[in-house]
């Protein structure tokens, strides 16, 4: 009896023991708890760039993460969850002790006699959320009492549907997927309301271990664990058993997942600057809308890679064969160049292997350099080249050495459909769109000259002397002589014919009359340049320079009434709250918001945001010009295409920056060709030469898109007076018979060309 009393009494004292030792360390453990409160949590998710179609471009971070609430997860992927993690999670109060148990017995029985090499874990829905987002992954008695302490707390604190919403957003699928949505996508390319049952089934079966079954690596092992997932769905009854039969048969057809596949580049670039702003607090992700649309930007691209390569066949020697895959070299130039590898070549011909087919290469189209040497000469079999297919040709290309941009806009709103800023964003991330800053030369013109329309200094057939002039530059500085392009004089010539050819000697005098102060005060209304107060004379034909958007920016005017406009990339801004962070209105409207028991309405008064520089007589007048230069002048390459297009070309001296600014019923399209260290690009090349063809193969290719309107017309305004010039005298007259062409005239200007006649009538 004795005995039995000390046993007692030390089993009594080892108790107490063991209960105040488990009390200090749970009141330990409670002391040094995070905050439960999973409201405030919120899973990061990443900034994410989209097209005009909603398709992603980019995005920033290393978890993706597309957050859905409750509502919006579909109810297949709650069944699968469940099933797959947590079939008590409705009922347990955080911790699940038949779960637990259930889960010991079938692992230990799975061991023993090798059913299966699915194992069961016990942790909770609630447990595995806590771990995720309250704490760490270590594998401790110390974490593993926190994460059960925790999971009541929430429990109790919060619905069930808040828990699950927060864990089928936060838990971790694999291929860089946070969350369900974004797993889908980088799953099935699909969106999570487009699964089938058994791509349910697979998503649930990730959490377990993202990387055991990844279907690329371990395809079975992938396929057992979902179809363990779906007879889990059978036995809860939320299939039935026709389903499951059908579903565990099914492949998982997966989509090939590649890290890379969102590339940054010039625009992606641009759009992440313009918000660096808002992205202070590294906290907050953003979705965000871009203005590029993707067919224009596939296009545009094309457009200058394919013209510059066969430019450089003109002047450079071939460097192109390489010796191993062109993806190790430059992926840039395969998003729209293709492969091709010699696997024959003889005396006469080169066979070239190209996807999955061998092509007879075209030898008297690929001649390089100036002695214009056959491939013959130069390809051997083994090497792997660059192909550009154009107009069912393919052509040798190589990387570039000459450089450019293209940039295209909606001349209304100012949305930039597509900015190529470079041949190769992974070569240099310089952007030759944004911040190149090159000579414009006789691409200012135009603005010059409808500055002389507005002041009604000159009008669109007023005559002017095409003579050598000398201007001095300063003491102890030469005198300037300015030459024409062509080193000719042509006498006489019109306001109209004089833009149209581009001459420098009549833009002279324009300008001269004008005043250098005068043109400098306009060049900053209009924003060509900013706070521009240099007073040369080189000004008036384009010696200042300025980058090819702000550019392409001011040639908008001639097309939306003379309205200035901001260039834009981006569309809209959301949060990952949802709120809407920006969204740019070009109007406001006054009155146009209302409630639905208002006793009374007002008139909306809706008002223009924009800016109007110049008055829309003089923008059309300056734009039927341009029209011209197409059709008569420097641009009269494009004069084949039957499609309204005005355009204006750009040289600098020794021809080392090229330009051409084409100009549609819907777009103004700016093209900037030169080398990243400046020298001359050929000899006697102008921006007709180089420039020009960019444009034509761009606006060539977006005529065949879809939606394009082909029947699309300049506006004319209203208050426009349709006259007849004769080309010999540039007298005006309402009759179109003999050697006369159509231009427009403004009430004023018809005024002072009578008051001119009167006053010759009475001298006479």
């Amino acid at each position: 009896m004795k005995i039995f009393f000390i046993i007692f009494k030390s089993f009594f004292v080892l108790a107490i023991l063991a209960f105040s030792l488990i009390s200090i360390v749970l009141w330990n453990i409670q002391s040094k708890l995070p905050n439960s409160n999973i409201s405030e949590y919120f899973p990061n998710e990443i900034t994410k760039i989209y097209d005009t179609n909603n398709d992603l471009l980019y995005h920033v971070g290393n978890k993706d993460r597309f957050y859905l609430e409750y509502d919006q997860i579909p109810k297949e992927m709650v069944w699968a969850i469940l099933s797959a993690e947590d079939k008590n999670f409705f009922q347990h109060q955080g911790f699940d002790i038949e779960g637990i148990i259930r889960s010991i017995y079938i692992n230990i029985e799975n061991i023993l006699f090798n059913k299966s090499s699915n194992y069961v874990g016990a942790s909770t829905i609630t447990q595995q959320l806590v771990k995720n987002i309250l704490l760490s992954n270590e594998q401790t008695l110390i974490r593993k009492l926190k994460e059960l302490i925790l999971s009541i707390r929430i429990e109790k604190e919060y619905s069930k549907e808040y828990i699950l919403e927060l864990y089928l957003n936060e838990i971790y699928f694999g291929r860089r997927s946070y969350g369900i949505a974004t797993a889908s996508s980088n799953y099935f390319n699909k969106s999570v309301y487009d699964l089938n049952i058994e791509e349910f089934a697979f998503l649930a079966a990730l959490p377990k271990g993202p990387n055991n079954y990844e279907p690329k690596k371990n395809y079975n092992r992938a396929i057992d664990r979902r179809n363990y997932v779906l007879k889990k769905m059978h036995e809860n009854n939320f299939i039935t058993l026709d389903i499951y039969n059908k579903s565990i048969s099914k492949p998982i057809l997966h989509t090939s997942y590649d890290v890379k596949k969102y590339k940054k580049t010039y625009n992606t670039d641009l759009i992440l600057n313009e918000i660096k702003n808002l992205n202070k607090n590294k906290e907050n992700a953003y979705y965000i809308q871009s203005t590029i649309n993707p067919k224009i930007q596939k296009i545009s691209e094309k457009a200058l890679l394919d013209s510059l390569g066969l430019f450089e066949k003109k002047y450079r020697k071939w460097e192109g064969s390489f010796k191993e895959e062109l993806k190790e070299i430059n992926t840039d130039y395969l998003s729209n160049w293709i492969e091709g590898k010699v696997v024959n070549k003889n005396k006469n011909k080169i066979i070239l292997k190209v996807k999955d087919k061998e092509i007879d290469l075209n030898l008297d189209i690929n001649k390089y350099g100036i002695e214009k040497k056959s491939p013959l000469f130069f390809l051997e079999e083994g090497d792997f080249v660059y192909l550009s297919l154009i107009d069912n040709n393919y052509h040798l290309m190589q990387p570039l050495k000459i450089n450019g941009s293209l940039v295209v806009l909606n001349p209304f709103n100012g949305n930039i459909l597509s900015l190529v800023g470079g041949v190769s964003y992974s070569e240099s991330n310089f952007n030759r769109a944004t911040q190149a800053l090159r000579q414009p030369g006789s691409s200012v013109k135009p603005f010059l000259y409808a500055l002389g329309l507005s002041k009604n200094k000159f009008l669109p057939n007023t005559l002017i002397l095409d003579s050598e002039i000398s201007l001095s530059q300063g003491p102890n500085l030469p005198l300037w002589i300015p030459k024409n392009y062509t080193n000719k004089s042509y006498g006489q010539m019109s306001f109209r014919r004089a833009l149209e050819t581009s001459n420098n000697l009549v833009t002279l005098k324009v300008g001269l009359d004008l005043g250098l102060n005068e043109i400098n005060s306009f060049f900053n209304k209009i924003s060509l340049y900013e706070n521009n107060n240099e007073e040369i004379y080189s000004l008036i034909l384009g010696s200042i320079e300025q980058n090819l958007l702000t550019l392409t920016q001011n040639y908008s005017i001639f097309v939306n009434g003379g309205y200035k406009i901001q260039p834009k990339i981006i569309k809209k801004i959301v949060n990952d709250k949802g709120v809407v962070v920006d969204n740019s209105n070009l109007i406001n409207c006054k009155h146009c918001e209302f409630e639905n028991n208002a006793r009374s309405f007002r008139t909306p008064v809706v008002k223009n945001n924009r800016e109007r520089v110049i008055d829309e007589l003089t923008s059309f007048q300056i734009l039927n010009i341009l029209i011209g230069a197409v059709q008569n002048g420097t641009g009269k390459k494009l004069k084949d295409i039957s499609y309204p297009i005005a355009g204006k070309t750009g040289t600098t001296n020794d021809s080392k920056d090229l330009w051409f600014f084409g100009l549609t019923p819907d777009l103004v399209v700016g093209v900037y060709v030169g080398y990243d260290n400046p020298k001359k690009i050929g000899y006697k090349e102008t921006g007709s030469s180089v420039a020009l063809p960019i444009f034509q193969n761009f606006i060539t290719n977006y005529l065949k898109l879809e939606n394009v309107d082909l029947e699309g017309k300049f506006q004319i305004p209203q208050k426009m007076i349709l006259k007849y010039v004769n080309l010999e005298d540039s007298s005006i007259s309402d009759n179109p018979d003999g050697n006369k062409i159509k231009e427009y005239f403004t009430l004023d200007q018809i005024n002072i060309i009578n008051n001119i006649n009167n006053k010759i009538t009475g001298i006479n």
